[in-house]
């Protein structure tokens, strides 16, 4: 692909994407990130070969995957766009909005001479470390907003702790969205990143915990002590979707194929609370869910969640919260299926830089199709407040507005 075919397809939406973003690079580095983001897109691959292939230009693919296995290297570009990026979501971001962490593994097991991804020996420490966090508002459910995705090893020399790496990514789209929105860590984040993330003076957040102790009536009180001593006076009924894969066996008389609906019901209540070492004040808030199957109830599930720098007194407070919650739960499975359609494991970079350049304009791949073109919306939400309509099964009766 030539500078003048870039310039004369700049009419067309993704190439005037990639212009706007490499705009004030240098000449061959703005056609180096125009052609990858283009390339990207079509090949719905991070391959080189195949994002090569592609770009269909008249000279030799090798001599293509040479040239943009060259410019992968530059680190200030992989800074530069995904700032960028950031700060042009950042944007969309009110303060009530759901800002999602999720923090998963990039391995490539058969791989054994790419820069950091081993250490001395197989451990499960091995592979590439991702934080993505993505912004939705609760009032418009169906579009997600990608805002960063930050890549690491655990092997570079530079490595300090995941938490750290999390911290940092945190922080930055805080500054970015100038504090704007709440963030809801998911069960991918380990819960001592948690409590760290949460101990932070100028973060808010809402986030699930296990097994940990807080300060309630000037003492230090474990959770599973505070669980035993508090009633849940307030209740919701809620419905999830539960897939055909999952929902075998519910219900007799049912389509291998065909989803099941089932009612929840949800008590729950709010505590003030402090956290210990700062002494930050939070909101411990517990859940407990019962249901039945096939007319048997089913053993009650407790959760915990520790929310800070939000308003939690109320029932409506707390209630928009956990329904919050499982909102960023749905996202981040279809952010997680839109980025497993460009296969990330499929790249053979060898350095650690390029890898985690190629992140970026992955990155600027997905912010193009969610919020630019509007090509990936979220068509399930598996946990709601009010029946999923459709005629499908359910453990439940419904009008026949909503079924039919």
């Amino acid at each position: 692909m030539t500078i003048s075919t870039l310039r004369s397809a700049a009419s067309l939406p993704i190439r005037a994407f990639s212009a706007q973003l490499s705009h004030g690079l240098r000449l061959v580095q703005a056609r180096f990130v125009q052609e990858m983001i283009v390339g990207i897109q079509q090949a719905r691959s991070l391959n080189l070969t195949d994002i090569a292939r592609s770009l269909g230009e008249n000279i030799s693919l090798h001599a293509t995957q040479k040239r943009l296995s060259r410019n992968l290297k530059n680190m200030a570009v992989a800074e530069r766009i995904s700032n960028r990026l950031l700060q042009r979501a950042a944007r969309h971001v009110s303060r009530d909005m759901v800002l999602i962490i999720s923090q998963h593994s990039l391995n490539k097991p058969l791989a054994s001479k790419m820069e950091y991804l081993r250490g001395d020996s197989m451990s499960p420490e091995d592979g590439y470390q991702v934080c993505d966090i993505c912004a939705v508002d609760p009032a418009s459910p169906d579009v997600y907003i990608p805002l960063l995705s930050r890549l690491w090893s655990r092997h570079a020399p530079a490595f300090d702790s995941d938490e750290a790496e999390i911290l940092t990514a945190v922080n930055q789209v805080n500054a970015a969205t100038g504090g704007a929105g709440v963030f809801y860590c998911l069960a991918s984040v380990p819960d001592y990143i948690i409590l760290a993330l949460i101990q932070q003076p100028d973060i808010r957040a809402m986030a699930p915990v296990d097994e940990t102790a807080v300060i309630f009536n000037e003492q230090l009180s474990p959770l599973s002590d505070l669980r035993s001593r508090i009633q849940l006076p307030h209740g919701k009924l809620m419905f999830k979707l539960v897939p055909a894969a999952f929902a075998r066996g519910r219900m007799a008389n049912r389509g291998d194929d065909e989803p099941i609906e089932m009612s929840i019901f949800m008590n729950f209540n709010g505590l003030s609370v402090q956290l210990p070492d700062t002494g930050r004040p939070a909101t411990l808030i517990l859940a407990r869910i019962t249901s039945e199957h096939a007319g048997v109830p089913a053993l009650p599930k407790t959760f915990n969640y520790l929310a800070t720098g939000v308003e939690a007194r109320t029932n409506k407070q707390l209630w928009s919260l956990i329904q919050n919650h499982y909102l960023a739960g749905d996202i981040n499975a279809v952010a997680v299926n839109h980025k497993s359609r460009f296969n990330p494991s499929d790249f053979r970079v060898m350095t650690y830089n390029r890898l985690q350049l190629l992140n970026v304009l992955l990155q600027a791949v997905i912010h193009y199709e969610t919020n630019v073109a509007g090509t990936v919306t979220v068509d399930d939400h598996f946990i709601t407040s009010d029946p999923h309509l459709g005629n499908h099964l359910r453990d439940f009766l419904v009008p026949c507005e909503i079924s039919g």
